[in-house]
């Protein structure tokens, strides 16, 4: 059984929620699992405390979800948040663990509150950043879960709704299942 480490913003945390909602639930049943979602974290936030839940958790594998706050903190820079990404991933490969990205959900304009930001700058970033996130982790050779291309529900466009949380745990566990199973696979195969 391995023990998987999810870290990351509020959408890791299963905010408003709570950790009962969140992704890291929807993989209970054949790991167990440690959530470090925290509400409001940029990615250097998460970065800065990662190699100690890392090691606390005792994870020999991490799924990483984060970015989205950067996308609506003024001055922030897709390089930026991309370089912090990168960091987390070679820290988890120092620390023994496999690293799992998880793609940022891209905000449904339509669910968007009048008085939120302007929230097309906050999508082009992300769209921007998810590209530059797969490509990088394409030639590194690091798992990654698409969760972009997830559609849930929304409560403000950016956090899922209960449903919405629903829709995201299950895709997630079903790819994270899917990759497993690859790599047993390959393990297989080498011997």
């Amino acid at each position: 059984m391995n023990t998987i480490l999810c870290i990351g913003d509020s959408i890791t945390a299963g905010w408003p929620y709570g950790a009962d909602c969140a992704y890291s639930g929807y993989l209970k049943n054949d790991h167990t699992t440690v959530n470090r979602g925290v509400p409001g974290e940029t990615t250097r936030r998460i970065m800065l405390r990662f190699e100690r839940e890392l090691i606390l958790s005792g994870a020999d594998i991490v799924l990483i979800m984060a970015g989205t706050n950067d996308a609506m903190s003024p001055g922030s820079r897709v390089q930026d948040t991309l370089e912090c990404m990168k960091r987390m991933i070679q820290t988890a490969r120092q620390n023994h663990a496999e690293p799992v990205v998880l793609t940022c959900l891209i905000p449904d304009e339509q669910a968007v509150p009048e008085w939120f930001v302007d929230i097309e700058p906050v999508r082009n970033f992300l769209n921007e950043y998810n590209r530059r996130l797969m490509e990088y982790c394409g030639n590194e050779h690091v798992s990654v879960i698409c969760t972009h291309t997830v559609s849930p529900g929304y409560i403000d466009g950016v956090h899922p709704d209960k449903n919405g949380y629903r829709t995201l745990g299950e895709y997630i566990s079903r790819e994270f299942r899917n990759l497993l199973s690859l790599q047993q696979d390959r393990t297989e195969e080498t011997q």
